[in-house]
């Protein structure tokens, strides 16, 4: 039988929100752990870590000796404005997302190859993964690069170099003047990145890929690997949607993503879609969990300083 850990990461420091979230999981879940930035507080549930939010995959690595035990098949790892579905509890949720207990879950996992319209600086710092902090000795603690791309291989992900147009975008940020933006990349591609420039492509010195991060799903057998992965990848500053699935993809025996599951997730992009959901349940977080969209196996964001506390 499975039995999952729920751990409650919190990007910034919001006490007021721990007890909410106990009470709205304390029923479904009796292992509850919070990752909290700066917390100096006495609950003994609750582990201080130190970090930027834009590297939270540190926070796993930090958290790693208090949360962890032998007897939890699983750890759900959440963002605290991440409501997983009210139905989903300690001992089913493995099963609702076709677990085993060899096996992961990550919203999805993209390589980063694929051209698109605007470039994602977050790219530049993978492609400086052993350059971006000094001091950082990661290199030795990793798998050879070899030995990582067979690791991606294994997950249906081969890595390749990336084309100009996948790192800078097709078009000129609204921020750029066209032609500044345009030695911008010359600088880059012809003398900063020299060294990994393969003809017109850009080989990355180690692999990487991207994925949403807010919701995972980690199995006993991944745990310890996986989050001492994640500590390195925060040493490496790597942003924390490049450095999760990579920590993963290098830790994990099998990952299930979304796409695979019964469950979808729900991610709200725009005001308007916050707005909407809002509004149908009145802010309030009663009406939430009573009425939770079917199928769905969480709605993110759900920012509960806004909601009533009605449960």
């Amino acid at each position: 039988m499975s039995t999952a850990c729920l751990v409650i990461v919190f990007n910034h420091r919001y006490d007021k929100n721990i007890p909410v979230l106990e009470k709205m999981y304390a029923s479904r879940f009796k292992h509850i752990r919070f990752l909290v930035p700066f917390y100096d507080g006495d609950r003994k549930d609750v582990i201080p870590v130190y970090e930027s939010s834009h590297y939270f995959q540190s926070f796993f690595a930090q958290g790693f000796h208090r949360f962890y035990d032998d007897s939890f098949s699983h750890y759900v790892f959440i963002g605290d404005d991440c409501i997983l579905n009210p139905a989903l509890n300690e001992s089913n949720i493995a099963e609702a997302l076709g677990l085993d207990n060899n096996s992961d879950f990550i919203s999805d996992i993209n390589p980063l190859d694929h051209e698109t319209d605007h470039t994602w600086w977050h790219t530049f710092k993978g492609i400086d993964f052993f350059n971006n902090r000094k001091g950082a000795e990661i290199k030795r603690e990793l798998p050879s690069r070899e030995e990582a791309v067979a690791r991606f291989a294994k997950h249906g992900i081969n890595v390749k170099p990336l084309t100009l147009t996948s790192i800078f975008g097709k078009k000129t940020p609204p921020d750029k003047k066209p032609f500044t933006y345009w030695l911008f990349k010359q600088f880059h591609a012809r003398y900063k990145w020299k060294k990994y420039r393969r003809g017109k492509l850009i080989e990355l010195p180690y692999p990487i890929a991207g994925a949403y991060s807010d919701i995972l799903v980690i199995s006993q057998s991944s745990i310890r690997q996986f989050c001492h992965y994640c500590g390195i990848m925060g040493a490496a500053g790597l942003f924390v949607e490049i450095a999760v699935p990579t920590a993963l993809l290098l830790s994990s025996q099998k990952i299930v993503e979304e796409k695979n599951a019964p469950l979808k997730g729900k991610a709200l992009w725009t005001a308007a879609e916050i707005g909407a959901i809002e509004e149908q349940h009145q802010l309030s977080l009663q009406h939430l969990t009573q009425h939770f969209p079917e199928g769905h196996l969480f709605l993110h964001p759900v920012k509960l300083s806004k909601w009533k506390n009605d449960l």
